[in-house]
């Protein structure tokens, strides 16, 4: 079986364009991603209905322009948010207490964490580990799950076999 895959679309959700988003902009334009981005809650949330992410930047560096957290939550309440992988960004600050700070991003939804790093080749090598890890994990699952819920449906013998044509058991 050979599956094919549209290329990554990946949400930016930042109040305002900085080093750090613009790293992820063009992290995403090298890495052959679809970016959008969206500058309130509201915004993105609308967008990500819309096209179904399956990597979600935050800032969650600064409180005083959203709540990444609330933002967060937002989006996990929704139905297509359940593969898509929700990506923290954290300030230098916030690495020294690195123990306290997981749990509540956990809590609020996120999957992983990335230490504020402005530098494209770090942002891209982020991206590419969360392609190459969660959200290829999760493709195969949904399409795992579309084959066992076609052979469950069928009426007809069906043959599994390899590429040579020989019949899998």
């Amino acid at each position: 079986m050979r599956l094919t895959q549209d290329p990554i679309q990946v949400l930016l959700i930042f109040a305002k364009e900085d080093s750090q988003s613009d790293g992820f902009w063009w992290a995403c334009d090298r890495a052959g991603y679809r970016c959008s981005i969206a500058r309130t809650p509201e915004s993105a949330l609308e967008c990500f209905l819309d096209k179904h992410h399956e990597i979600i930047v935050i800032d969650h560096r600064q409180t005083r322009n959203f709540d990444a957290e609330a933002v967060c939550r937002s989006i996990r309440a929704t139905n297509p948010s359940e593969h898509t992988v929700i990506l923290a960004v954290i300030s230098q600050a916030s690495g020294d207490h690195e123990e306290a700070s997981v749990l509540p991003l956990l809590h609020a939804g996120f999957n992983r964490r990335f230490m504020e790093n402005s530098n494209i080749i770090a942002c891209y090598n982020e991206l590419i580990q969360i392609e190459h890890g969660e959200v290829r994990s999760q493709f195969k699952l949904r399409a795992c799950n579309s084959v066992f819920t076609a052979l469950d449906h069928c009426h007809e013998a069906i043959e599994i076999t390899s590429d040579d044509h020989v019949i899998q058991v």
